[in-house]
C-alpha cells in the first residue's frame, strides 16, 4: 500500500514538471515569433557559378538583402495591406501587381523605388516570382525605367532585378528591346563599373535561352565592340567570353558571328597564356574563349559539310568581301591566320581542359583548311 502511494505522488510530480516544462518551452517559442518578426534579417541566395560548358546560367542576388516586413514598408508599398514577402517566399500574382504598380508611383523618390527594386531582385530567384512579375507588366516597367533614369544606383537595381527574371523562359518572351539598350548601357560606362559588372551578367543571362538572339545579332558591331573593350579586364573579359559561348551555340547566328571584330586568336591566346599559371580566373577566360572559337569551327564545317543542300546557301562562307577588317571570318579562312594558329595552338601548359580546347580548335582549323583545299 505504502509503495503504491509512493507510485502515485511520483507520477504526480512528474506530471507537473512536464506541464511546467511544457508551458515554460511555449513560452520562449512565442517569444523568438515576436522577435524574429521585428528582428529579421534575410541571408542572401548564393551566386550561381558558370560551369565551362556550351551555356553558362549564373544568377545575381542583391548585394544586401532588405527586409520589406515592417510597418513602414506595408504602409509605403502597400496601401491595400496585402503582405509583400522579401524574398525569403515567392510573390503571388497580387504582390507582384502592387510591387509593379508602385513601381510608376515613387518614381520622385528613389529611396523608396531602390526599395521596391530590391524586393523584386531578392524574390525574382523562385520560378513562381518570375511568371508573376512577368504577367504583372513589371518587365516593361524595367525597361521603361532603364531608359529614363540618370542615376547609377537605380540603374544597378534595375539589372539586377533583370539578371533572375532573365531565365525564366516565359518571361524573356517579354524582353524585347533590351538587348540593345543593356549593350550601350555598357558601352558608355566606366571599366569595371557596377553598371558594366550587372550589365555584362545580364547579357550573360538574357543570352542562355535563343529566344533574344535574332537581337545580339542585329547588334552585332556594337556588341563586338564592346567585348573588345572587356579584354583588358579580367572579370569583364570573362563575362564576354560566357556571352560569346551561349551564342555560339546557336547555329543560326554563324553568319552574324564572323562578322565580330576584336577577337583575334593570337592576342587571346598569347594575352591569357602569359598569366595562366599565376591567375585562375586566366585560365577560366580562355577556356571560354577557346571554346567560342571552337563552336565556331565545328559549325563552319557543318555548313559546308551541307554546302550540297539546295535550302541551304551558304555563298556567304567563302565570300571574305563583305567582312570588316579584322573580322573573325579572317581567323578561320585567311591562308596566314591559319598558319599562325597551327604555332599558337600547343597544348603543352599545366591544365588538362586548356590542352584539351587547343588541340580540339587545332583539329577543326585544319579540317577547314582541308576543305578549303578540296573546293579549290
Amino acid at each position: 500500500m505504502f509503495n503504491r502511494q509512493k507510485i502515485y505522488i511520483g507520477l504526480a510530480v512528474s506530471a507537473g514538471v512536464c506541464t511546467t516544462v511544457g508551458l515554460y518551452l511555449l513560452y520562449r517559442h512565442q517569444k523568438q515569433i515576436s522577435l524574429s518578426k521585428t528582428n529579421r534579417c534575410l541571408t542572401p541566395i548564393s551566386t550561381l557559378l558558370s560551369l565551362p560548358s556550351h551555356h553558362d546560367y549564373p544568377s545575381i542576388d542583391i548585394d544586401s538583402p532588405i527586409d520589406v516586413d515592417n510597418d513602414e514598408s506595408d504602409s509605403a508599398l502597400t496601401p491595400n495591406k496585402i503582405h509583400i514577402p522579401s524574398g525569403s517566399v515567392p510573390l503571388t500574382l497580387d504582390q507582384a501587381s502592387i510591387l509593379t504598380h508602385f513601381l510608376s508611383e515613387s518614381h520622385d523618390n528613389e529611396e523608396q523605388l531602390h526599395y521596391a527594386l530590391k524586393s523584386i531582385a531578392n524574390t525574382s530567384v523562385f520560378k513562381e516570382s518570375q511568371i508573376n512579375l512577368a504577367n504583372a507588366g513589371c518587365i516593361t516597367r524595367l525597361r521603361e525605367l532603364l531608359l529614363i533614369s540618370d542615376n547609377d544606383t537605380t540603374k544597378c537595381h534595375i539589372l539586377l532585378a533583370l539578371n533572375n527574371l532573365a531565365l525564366n523562359d516565359f518571361a524573356i518572351t517579354q524582353f524585347s528591346n533590351i538587348v540593345s539598350i543593356v549593350i550601350n548601357l555598357c558601352s558608355i560606362s566606366p571599366l569595371n563599373s557596377s553598371i558594366r559588372l550587372y550589365g555584362l551578367s545580364l547579357l550573360i543571362n538574357m543570352s542562355v535561352l535563343d529566344y533574344l538572339h535574332e537581337e545580339y545579332m542585329s547588334n552585332i558591331y556594337d556588341l563586338g565592340l564592346l567585348i573588345e573593350s572587356t579584354i583588358v579586364s579580367d572579370d569583364e573579359a570573362l563575362s564576354s567570353g560566357k556571352v560569346l559561348v551561349n551564342l555560339s551555340v546557336n547555329n543560326s547566328n554563324l553568319e552574324n558571328l564572323l562578322k565580330l571584330t576584336g577577337l583575334e586568336l593570337k592576342l587571346i591566346v598569347n594575352l591569357f597564356t602569359s598569366r595562366i599559371d599565376q591567375s585562375t580566373k586566366s585560365e577560366d577566360i580562355l577556356i571560354r574563349f577557346l571554346t567560342f572559337y571552337c563552336n565556331v569551327a565545328e559549325r563552319i564545317l557543318s555548313e559546308i559539310q551541307n554546302e550540297g543542300d539546295a535550302n541551304n546557301n551558304t555563298s556567304w562562307l567563302t565570300n571574305p568581301t563583305p567582312q570588316r577588317r579584322g573580322a573573325l571570318y579572317f581567323e578561320f579562312f585567311d591562308q596566314d591566320k591559319q598558319m599562325l594558329a597551327k604555332s599558337l595552338l600547343r597544348p603543352h601548359y599545366t591544365s588538362t581542359l586548356v590542352n584539351s580546347r587547343m588541340k580540339r580548335l587545332y583539329q577543326l582549323m585544319n579540317k577547314i583548311h582541308q576543305n578549303q583545299m578540296d573546293i579549290s
